[in-house]
């Protein structure tokens, strides 16, 4: 019996939602966006149809909550409080249907220990730019000529070593440590790439920019244009500001990423499911104070010239 089927036992059956029983109150997105964690889980049932019909937009905000700590037993309890104030007289199958959406998300997002497989070691509860690693292998390795260099950076910055990582695509792990990156964002994120179109970097983006990180994204203007481009979608979800440059004859082709002005990942690695799953790319990540400090500004520059 499937998890539907078992929901819909259990509360008696249900009705199909074809007429049958109230009309559901609509909920938007916009609206579900800022509501807590409990409020979330009670009005999107209540307002399931809704949550179907914006299923991406429902979907992000949850993981959204996931990710700044919501449980999954404190999820379950939720549904189950919920499912419980409604009665099985108003249990349509939409509302089964993302009750049980609601579980197993929760549960992989358990499964998955919130990207914590992607994290290089000792990561556990820091920012990426303070530690990009271990030194102790996994491809990190500490440049041994700027060793004092470091040292005396270390003392003025009271941070860890500076580490380089190298990563190639395809490769889903390579990937995973893209989302670890964008994940691991505290008080800023400047975004400079040729396109964006993956989903699922979007969905970081959002993500980062719901928990209060300062979101900025320079890009390609022809690149804008293309079918399923994420960046406009992102500004008018998120209020992402965005820049493009304005000569047809060029392109604006950089491929990098600064979070917290101190931790860098560049490349030539756009940021497309092509690229993703396909293409032969190289990126190298590091919290190398100089270079975290060039990127910036470079980012500045073209921020002001765009």
């Amino acid at each position: 019996m499937s998890l539907a089927n078992f929901l819909l036992a259990c509360l008696g059956g249900g009705n199909s939602g074809s007429g049958a029983g109230p009309q559901a109150p609509y909920l938007s997105a916009q609206e579900a966006s800022q509501l807590p964690l409990d409020a979330f889980v009670r009005r999107s049932l209540e307002s399931a149809p809704s949550a179907l019909e914006q299923n991406r937009d429902f979907v992000d905000i949850f993981q959204g909550h996931l990710q700044r700590g919501a449980s999954s037993a404190q999820v379950a309890r939720i549904v189950r409080e919920s499912l419980a104030s409604m009665g099985g007289a108003g249990t349509s199958k939409a509302v089964v249907d993302w009750a049980c959406e609601l579980l197993m998300l929760a549960s992989q997002e358990k499964d998955s220990g919130n990207h914590e497989s992607y994290r290089p070691p000792q990561a556990t509860g820091g920012s990426y730019a303070q530690v990009a690693g271990s030194g102790n292998g996994g491809g990190w390795e500490t440049p041994k000529k700027h060793k004092q260099q470091q040292q005396q950076q270390q003392q003025q910055q009271g941070g860890g070593d500076v580490y380089i990582k190298s990563l190639f695509f395809p490769s889903e792990e390579s990937f995973g440590e893209l989302i670890n990156f964008l994940d691991s964002a505290k008080t800023s994120l400047d975004i400079c790439v040729f396109n964006i179109t993956d989903n699922d970097i979007a969905r970081a983006i959002g993500n980062a920019k719901r928990r209060g990180v300062n979101v900025r994204i320079i890009t390609d203007d022809e690149q804008l244009k293309c079918q399923g481009n994420d960046v406009e979608r992102l500004n008018e979800q998120h209020g992402i500001p965005f820049k493009t440059d304005s000569d047809p004859q060029k392109f604006m082709h950089s491929k990098f990423a600064v979070i917290d002005r101190r931790a860098v990942w560049a490349g030539s690695y756009n940021w497309t499911v092509g690229a993703r799953r396909s293409n032969n790319e190289s990126v190298i990540v590091t919290n190398d104070p100089r270079t975290a400090h060039a990127y910036s500004g470079e980012f500045e520059r073209l921020w002001s010239q765009f």
